[in-house]
């Protein structure tokens, strides 16, 4: 079984080599003295048996290389390396940023303040987020129609925090001055 080889691409822009037309299996370098190392690539026997491989050698496009006689070649490896581990920290890091673990999106269940029977309230069950429970009040979908109608007001004290009750505004008869 062939052994891959170290390859360095020798100009400054990149360069794709295929094992065949279709493109199934290809090593892609970049630019000479890449800075992350990616003008140094092993490149699998399918590549460096293919004759635009050997075209490419002859004319000093692409130069064999062994890490352990050239150092460069070393330094070009542990480049891609660090860059590797880099772009994996960086990822971690966006999704851990993207990981919001302040945040409260717990649901709780509040009555509906809309009226009910008797001048009683519907008392319906409503969810809703406990993060925004109070911006606005919480009415059934028999009643999200007179949402306009409700101002709120400070409820009772619980946990030392004021609660906010939701207070159905009308308009009464007018009053004359007879």
């Amino acid at each position: 079984m062939p052994v891959p080889v170290m390859v360095r691409n020798t100009m400054d822009g990149p360069t794709v080599l295929s094992s065949d037309p279709k493109g199934s299996e290809f090593v892609e370098w970049q630019g000479a003295g890449d800075p992350q190392g990616g003008d140094v690539q092993i490149c699998p026997a399918s590549i460096t048996d293919t004759v635009a491989f050997h075209k490419c050698v002859q004319r000093g496009i692409l130069v064999l290389e062994n890490p352990e006689d050239n150092p460069e070649i070393a330094q070009a490896i542990e480049r891609q390396t660090q860059a590797w581990h880099d772009r994996q920290r960086l990822q971690t890091q966006r999704a851990q940023e993207s990981i919001s673990r302040d945040r409260n999106l717990d649901s709780i269940v509040l009555p509906c303040v809309g009226p009910g029977a008797r001048g009683a309230r519907c008392g319906v069950e409503v969810p809703v987020k406990e993060q925004t429970k109070n911006d606005k009040p919480p009415l059934c979908s028999q009643h999200a129609h007179l949402a306009h109608e409700y101002v709120p007001q400070q409820g009772e004290i619980v946990d030392g925090k004021a609660t906010v009750g939701w207070l159905r505004m009308t308009v009464g008869r007018r009053e004359t001055g007879d």
